[in-house]
């Protein structure tokens, strides 16, 4: 008598058919999510690794304004005060001469064919 192996039978065939596309689906899902969250930790990596330097950073400026030099370098710029025996002189603005002002003043004294001639030749 002839018997038919497990394979050949044709609901056999189909149940392995079916549970080996259920696992090629579930394999494929699996990777594929790994693949996703592999790329999410390389992102936070990347923030994590910018947030550090931040921090390094913020660091250094701590350490530089603990310094005396710091402190009165700031008190005499924002705060306006002096060593003991120094005196704060003010001037009026009118007073205070600015290089770039003298030479818009040099400029408005030339007359305009003057300053067409130097802007071509």
């Amino acid at each position: 008598m002839i018997t038919r192996t497990t394979f050949q039978r044709p609901l056999a065939r189909l149940f392995i058919v079916g549970v080996s596309l259920l696992t090629v689906v579930s394999l494929s899902r699996s990777v594929y999510g790994l693949w996703r969250k592999r790329d999410y930790v390389r992102i936070r990596a990347d923030a994590l690794a910018q947030e550090q330097a931040e921090n390094d950073r913020l660091k250094k400026l701590v350490e530089e304004a603990q310094k005396p030099e710091f402190i009165e370098k700031e008190a005499r710029e924002k705060l306006g005060m002096t060593r003991e025996g120094e005196a704060i002189v003010i001037l009026p603005k009118s007073q205070i001469s600015n290089p770039n002002d003298q030479v818009k003043q040099k400029e408005e004294n030339i007359s305009n064919w003057k300053k067409w001639w130097r802007l071509f030749f």
